[in-house]
């Protein structure tokens, strides 16, 4: 750069008129550079008020409106109700049901997708949790739609589940007698029948009915028809199939009840007879032993014509009356001499301060898979069982009073 001091040659007048220009290049440049920053900032501010614009025009739409209620199958989109069980899926249609924030059936919260959700549906499945008039008399059945501009509700009702029968507390039962059917759901019960004979309803729980059977007693299923539908027993009542020891029909080749064992058998005429003869253990003061010959009774090779299966397809049963808390010693269950299942309800966090007892009669349910021999194996086919032995065994402590009936031995189908 020329001296500054001494700018009077043509080189300097020269390199002064291209600062000169060079300065008005970069003048013009930040004011473009402005103007263009500007443009984009505005174009910004338009473009946010455009959607502030679009999204109070969609608000200005009018309040929220419920107007039906129909299932999602499209198949079945013409069909609108107003009852549905929880769990259920379905369409609200409606009017301004857009930008839905909660969503209530009976005033209990429900779960939903905001994708499923537009101006006119909002698809959503009924929790399974919802209170209905069977648990809560005072539910609203209504559904209610809270959303960014008002809420709305429709008059619904959410019906009780559907009954389920989990099994019957004694599936042996004898004429004019009592049992329980434990399941859940028995809300507003219709009808409990016996195949088609109708069974007197004595109580009921949501978990459990007590019935009472006729003095005429048909072996058939039990079915318990409610409000929301009917529920089927698994097992019939009074089914003896896969007999081995009922004490009344020989289980050896010479005509006796079983083949060895001193456990006394009570004959049909006691009071606490099932249905007929059964071992009953009734003492005081039961010693600490792992033996005693009035504990036991067993068949020995019998062919108890037992359906062929695998073990994880077969149920070990039979029916047992516990009068006294009982909370040591067990029954030790073995078939064929191998394999053996140690038999103490007690032993159950649900016992431990009570002891076991049952009231009356109960049916006591084991998987076959349970049963093992000294390896950890199990039966590999039922039909190839030819011995039972019941044995209680009392190995830790005197038992101050026990009085304990068994009854109906048998192998089933699951």
């Amino acid at each position: 750069m020329p001296d500054s001091l001494s700018c009077y040659s043509a080189d300097c007048i020269e390199w002064n008129k291209e600062n000169i220009q060079m300065k008005k290049k970069i003048q013009l440049f930040i004011k473009t550079k402005k103007f263009e920053i500007l443009c984009l900032l505005l174009s910004a501010m338009m473009s946010v008020l455009t959607m502030s614009c679009k999204e109070n025009s969609i608000d200005a739409g009018g309040p929220p409106i419920i107007k039906q209620v129909r299932l999602v199958d499209p198949a079945k989109k013409d069909s609108t109700f107003a009852k549905a069980l929880p769990g259920t899926l379905i369409v609200i249609q409606g009017e301004n049901l857009h930008r839905v924030l909660k969503a209530y059936f009976n005033d209990f919260p429900a779960p939903f997708n905001a994708v499923m959700n537009t101006s006119d549906n909002l698809i959503i499945t009924i929790p399974g949790e919802v209170p209905t008039a069977a648990t809560d008399p005072a539910v609203s059945n209504k559904i209610r739609l809270v959303t960014t501009h008002g809420e709305t509700s429709f008059s619904f009702t959410i019906l009780p589940p559907p009954p389920v029968l989990s099994s019957l507390y004694c599936e042996i039962v004898k004429p004019n007698s009592e049992t329980y059917l434990i399941g859940n759901y028995f809300y507003n019960v219709k009808s409990v029948k016996l195949g088609t004979t109708p069974l007197q309803v004595v109580s009921v729980t949501p978990t459990l009915i007590r019935v009472k059977f006729p003095a005429v007693i048909t072996s058939d299923f039990v079915t318990v028809e409610c409000e929301s539908g009917s529920a089927k027993s698994t097992v019939k009542v009074n089914d003896f199939t896969g007999n081995m020891i009922n004490f009344d029909i020989p289980a050896t080749s010479w005509g006796s009840a079983v083949c060895w064992g001193d456990s006394p058998i009570i004959a049909e005429t006691d009071a606490d007879a099932l249905t007929g003869k059964f071992a009953r253990i009734n003492d005081k003061n039961l010693p600490k032993t792992g033996y005693n010959a009035s504990w036991v009774f067993a068949t020995c090779y019998f062919d108890f014509k037992l359906a062929a299966g695998n073990a994880t397809d077969k149920l070990f049963k039979f029916e047992h009356n516990v009068k006294e808390a009982w909370t040591t010693g067990y029954y030790e269950i073995t078939l064929n001499n191998d394999y053996v299942y140690k038999f103490k309800p007690w032993d159950n966090v649900l016992f431990a301060k009570t002891g076991y007892k049952t009231e009356g009669w109960s049916t006591a349910t084991i998987s076959l898979t349970e049963f093992k021999n000294a390896t950890g194996l199990t039966i590999a086919d039922a039909s190839k069982i030819t011995d039972l032995k019941v044995s209680f065994s009392n190995p830790d402590a005197v038992i101050p009073a026990f009085n304990t009936g068994v009854d109906n031995f048998r192998i089933v189908s699951r």
